[in-house]
């Protein structure tokens, strides 16, 4: 079986063993998460190929044509990994090579883990060239593999220590416009956007969603872009507050 496959071809490569998870696929995901795949084999990536792809005909998949409707701009309530669009916005951290943290709940985690170990792997080189940390507002781009959008912007947010001051802002405010820019020059579709910042970053949501919302649609009116955007929420809670913003 692949799963069998998988966890022992990632404990030799990470030599760890995740001894106390059970669960097959948690324990794939935990030893993705800490994974380095700088030379991983063809066959693995077939498998692994295989196995995600597998994950992800269990789910409900979600069109990004069929939440915007008409709307320029809509919101969606739900997982972005299930949603199929061209670009989906990933909240990394300042190494962008992914959330280390086995079993992390946070959404560069879920995004590593479902669209496979080849976002990590192209992303490595990226950094290693640019040779420093990634800076706030900035987008740097990867395929979606097995996710099934076709792309994945991945940009770094602001974070939140008590003060929300105008290089705060500003900085939330590049992370909307980089995404924006980036998705027009590659002439996409659509672009999903999670809530940046307001997970683990601990930036206000209040606050957040309002610059979230004036920016897209100050750069669709001053640019004229034809280009869809959908704000992704994953709690009722912080979809009720952009609504309301609305």
């Amino acid at each position: 079986m692949n799963e069998d496959y998988l966890i022992e071809y990632l404990e030799s490569q990470t030599h760890t063993k995740f001894a106390d998870i059970k669960n097959k696929q948690d324990k794939i995901r935990a030893l993705m998460n800490i994974a380095m795949p700088t030379n991983f084999s063809n066959e693995f990536y077939t498998k692994q190929d295989e196995y995600l792809q597998g994950l992800l005909k269990d789910k409900v998949v979600t069109s990004a044509d069929e939440i915007l409707g008409n709307k320029q701009i809509s919101l969606f309530l739900g997982d972005i990994t299930t949603i199929k669009a061209d670009a989906i916005v990933n909240a990394g951290n300042s190494e962008l090579l992914g959330c280390f943290a086995p079993l992390h709940y946070c959404i560069d985690n879920a995004i590593h883990s479902f669209g496979g170990l080849q976002i990590r792997r192209d992303l490595i080189p990226i950094m290693q060239k640019q040779n420093y940390f990634e800076e706030n507002g900035k987008c740097k781009v990867t395929k979606g593999y097995n996710l099934p959008s076709k792309y994945v912007f991945h940009t770094v947010g602001p974070v939140y220590n008590g003060e929300i001051t105008p290089t705060l802002e500003n900085d939330l405010e590049s992370c909307y416009l980089s995404c924006l820019k980036k998705a027009d020059e590659m002439k996409l579709k659509h672009i999903v956007f999670c809530s940046i910042s307001t997970g683990i970053f601990g930036f206000p949501i209040e606050t957040a969603s309002e610059i979230a919302i004036k920016t897209v649609e100050n750069y669709l009116k001053t640019t004229k872009s034809k280009l869809k955007v959908i704000f992704n929420l994953f709690s009722q809670k912080d979809y009720e507050i952009y609504e309301r913003k609305f």
